[in-house]
């Protein structure tokens, strides 16, 4: 009889399931980030798509499946309860796990026809061959920020980069720390706002509110795109040091 069904317990049990659910997955995803995905690469380099999956089996489906079973006495009620948080736990295991062996240690400026940075993530230098503490050391910037030394004949550069140019990233030989003569490089292909008004006008919105916020001097940054996996930034670089001084906006694709 539908009468016979225990509603307020098991709406109890689902309500306290997701509570702890949320404050759970909540305090492991925020470490996550602080950790592994400072802005804006938790939004652009897909942790923000693993964090989704994740939380649909942690927040979602573990409480319904408590919802489903739950009867106060129900014979081996504690069972199905632990078979529900060893999946859940399972699901958080993963999406952890991916999250940190995607997680971006570079973020590698590729010019010629690139002019812009990409991540790079652990997996990718270590198919490199300088050991990653040396790559890291050449920047203070979290992600380490770096420049992609390509040969100076732009036929070989262009042969280097051909036609899948972010294999280059596997190349952490090339890995060169942004100063002198490469930062003056770096600088010379920002982009001004006005040309982001007419291409990404959230951009130029964002330039205005950045530098509204440091000083009111356009000219000290250089702004440079950030191109991630699903989706891209505009980072502001500092033309005194190389440094990174800032994010300034960011576009998500969430297909």
């Amino acid at each position: 009889m539908i009468g016979e069904i225990p509603w307020r317990a098991k709406l109890k049990a689902f309500g306290t399931h997701f509570l702890v659910s949320v404050l759970a997955f909540g305090a492991i995803i925020a470490l996550t980030i602080t950790l592994w995905y400072p802005p804006p690469f938790f939004w652009i380099d897909g942790a923000l798509h693993v964090t989704v999956l994740a939380a649909i089996v942690d927040i979602f489906a573990g409480p319904l499946l408590t919802f489903v079973v739950y009867r106060p006495k129900k014979p081996r009620l504690m069972m199905n309860l632990a078979v529900i948080a060893a999946l859940q736990c399972a699901a958080l295991a993963w999406g952890v796990k991916t999250m940190y062996s995607q997680r971006p240690l570079v973020a590698a400026f590729v010019p010629l026809k690139e002019n812009r940075f990409y991540p790079v993530t652990e997996a990718q230098l270590r198919a490199g061959q300088r050991p990653i503490e040396e790559v890291l050391a050449l920047s203070r910037s979290r992600p380490a920020l770096v420049f992609v030394e390509l040969p100076e004949d732009p036929a070989e550069a262009a042969r280097v980069l051909g036609s899948h140019s972010l294999s280059v990233l596997r190349q952490s030989e090339r890995f060169r720390a942004i100063g002198g003569e490469r930062l003056a490089r770096l600088v010379s292909a920002s982009r001004t706002r006005k040309t982001y008004e007419v291409v990404i006008p959230s951009f130029a919105t964002g330039i205005d509110r950045f530098v509204a916020a440091h000083g009111g001097n356009a000219d000290a940054f250089a702004f440079i795109p950030l191109y991630g996996r699903f989706g891209y930034a505009l980072l502001a670089i500092s033309k005194a040091d190389g440094k990174l001084a800032g994010v300034v906006a960011k576009q998500i694709h969430l297909h």
